[in-house]
């Protein structure tokens, strides 16, 4: 009774966790579009501040405003006081079933291992001035993160005899590479917006009116990965959904998130600020909807590899 009360209590953790780090990655992408990466200079305080006001901030005559100050130090604080904590508990749960789950346990670790890294990424994105190879890889790693707080809720619902062989069924494996494949892709943006690329390329489909741009511009080439392996995303969504029917929404909503990056660079071209920020803000978060439905999808009861897989 005992593993079974402390498993619940894992799990409803590992569920709140997987909501904190979503909302770190919508906080982070505000931070990114709004230009506030390094409206907190210093690392882990804010200008030498616990909690910064607009008085204290006016008189060090901050050139940020109090709104992009708060959204880099909201950004530190959800992941020091609220995402932090939540893995330890969760790492504290695991260990208490290590014997009657050890999986649950290495997946904690895992966990708790990303997470030091993690922090030590983000501590490195202020001292490197929020260059996009850094951005890129804070990304990476919150997404990375997000997985495997995922992986571990739905191992709840995985016998245990079972997940091993459903791990390493062929149709999981496509899952994951396409899991894989929207990481990319995410990352990829992350260095796009970061590097100042976002209209690299005017018009959509094609870029600046041809189909082969000009790839002696850096930027140019970087929008064109970009664009790349996004089409490469359809494609095998598309693939995917052919193949496994639960797979069919992500394939729409790769659709959606297409169009949605089209209206980026239309936006970006002839709005403000605000427009600007709300289209890049909802690109993110649809792309990370599509990346979490995959990691959800591999750990699915209804393995992809087998009742819910189509025949040829």
């Amino acid at each position: 009774m005992v593993g079974h009360k402390s498993f619940d209590i894992l799990r409803v953790i590992a569920c709140v966790a997987a909501l904190a780090i979503m909302l770190q990655i919508v906080l982070g992408a505000l931070t990114r579009l709004t230009g506030s990466g390094l409206a907190c200079p210093d690392w882990p305080l804010c200008y030498s501040l616990w909690f910064p006001t607009p008085t204290k901030l006016a008189r060090l005559g901050v050139d940020y405003s109090f709104v992009q100050v708060m959204l880099e130090w909201t950004h530190r604080f959800n992941a020091a006081v609220v995402v932090a904590p939540l893995v330890l508990a969760m790492c504290v749960f695991a260990w208490r079933e290590r014997k009657l789950l050890p999986v649950n346990w290495r997946v904690s670790i895992a966990v708790l291992t990303v997470l030091a890294l993690q922090g030590g990424v983000g501590r490195f994105t202020v001292f490197d001035h929020n260059s996009p190879w850094s951005v890129a890889a804070h990304l990476g790693l919150a997404s990375i993160l997000l997985a495997l707080v995922l992986s571990l809720v739905r191992l709840k619902s995985v016998p245990y005899h079972d997940w091993r062989r459903r791990a390493a069924s062929n149709g999981c494996w496509a899952v994951a590479m396409l899991g894989g494949l929207v990481l990319t892709t995410m990352v990829s943006g992350a260095i796009v917006a970061k590097s100042g690329a976002t209209l690299s390329c005017g018009g959509w489909p094609l870029c600046d009116g041809g189909l082969m741009p000009d790839l002696r511009d850096s930027g140019i080439v970087l929008h064109v990965v970009h664009r790349l392996l996004a089409l490469i995303m359809v494609i095998g969504l598309l693939w995917g959904s052919w193949r496994w029917r639960q797979l069919r929404h992500l394939a729409a909503l790769a659709f959606v998130q297409v169009l949605l990056g089209a209206a980026v660079i239309a936006i970006y071209s002839k709005h403000s600020a605000g427009f600007q920020v709300a289209i890049g803000a909802v690109h993110q978060i649809v792309a990370m909807i599509i990346f979490a439905a995959l990691v959800w999808s591999f750990w699915a009861p209804s393995a992809v590899s087998s009742v819910a897989q189509k025949k040829y």
